[in-house]
């Protein structure tokens, strides 16, 4: 039981520390401006891409990657945090097992990254004049729901480099624009060539962004179904890939003696 207590403690401590309770300021200006911007960016190419009748379409796709932000950002907050202090170490050699640490910390940017995407839609929608009704926003969220968790088991792979290097923010950069490109967010993955469909199709996000551009174009929540049970299993494949990837790199910066690289 108290191993249960603990669990939530580190859930909540972690929330406070990346979230609005901790530095609202810092909340602002680095969670929720950058990708709101991105987003109404995005959009307005849209709409004088595609015209009026599309712009709805491709906002939700990308107001779905503001997901992806906390996902790749978010997920190793805590151990990165800890090496910077230099307390990972002491972490590592006491009875608390990483594995836990990044679950945690996984759970608390779950919930940072719904209320950061709700709270982006919402301010999107004002600007926009875009109407929601009940239906399409409870077929919203459970969607929402199933892209955060894609995207936070995606950026649990990545977060087990912590561990080895300090040049993370690099490849996350790199990421972040990969999925900005390849998800279909921006226009449709049936433009790309085969090879980079198929890449596309072992990106989180795809589906959702799929599935969420059906709703907004009139189609119900359980036509998609299908698509929502293989980002379900494409989520469950990247944890279960993470919670490996995790072994090998905690086992490589102990042997590597990387634990203290800032």
């Amino acid at each position: 039981m108290e191993f249960v207590s603990r669990f939530f403690r580190r859930i909540l401590f972690s929330y406070k520390q990346e979230s609005l309770l901790s530095d609202w300021k810092t909340y602002i200006l680095f969670d929720l401006i950058p990708p709101i911007s991105q987003t109404l960016f995005f959009s307005l190419v849209a709409y004088y891409s595609y015209g009026p009748d599309y712009l709805k379409k491709w906002m939700i796709g990308n107001t779905l990657l503001m997901a992806s932000f906390n996902a790749l950002f978010g997920v190793g907050t805590q151990i990165m945090v800890e090496k910077y202090h230099g307390t990972l170490s002491l972490l590592m050699a006491s009875r608390t097992r990483l594995g836990s640490v990044f679950m945690s910390s996984t759970i608390s940017a779950m919930l940072s990254s719904f209320i950061s995407v709700v709270i982006g839609l919402t301010f999107i929608s004002f600007l926009l004049n875009i109407h929601w009704n009940v239906n399409l926003m409870f077929s919203f969220v459970v969607v929402l729901l199933v892209a955060v968790f894609v995207s936070m088991s995606f950026g649990y792979i990545f977060a087990c480099f912590i561990l080895v290097t300090s040049e993370t923010n690099l490849v996350l950069n790199l990421v972040s624009r990969i999925l900005l490109i390849f998800t279909g967010a921006n226009f449709s993955i049936s433009k790309l060539p085969p090879v980079l469909q198929f890449f596309s199709n072992l990106l989180p996000l795809t589906r959702s962004i799929r599935v969420a551009q059906g709703l907004i174009e009139g189609q119900s929540l359980s036509l998609n179904g299908n698509l929502l049970l293989q980002e379900i299993f494409l989520g469950c494949c990247f944890l279960l890939l993470g919670v490996f990837l995790l072994k090998v790199m905690e086992y490589q910066a102990r042997k590597g003696g990387s634990v203290e690289f800032v």
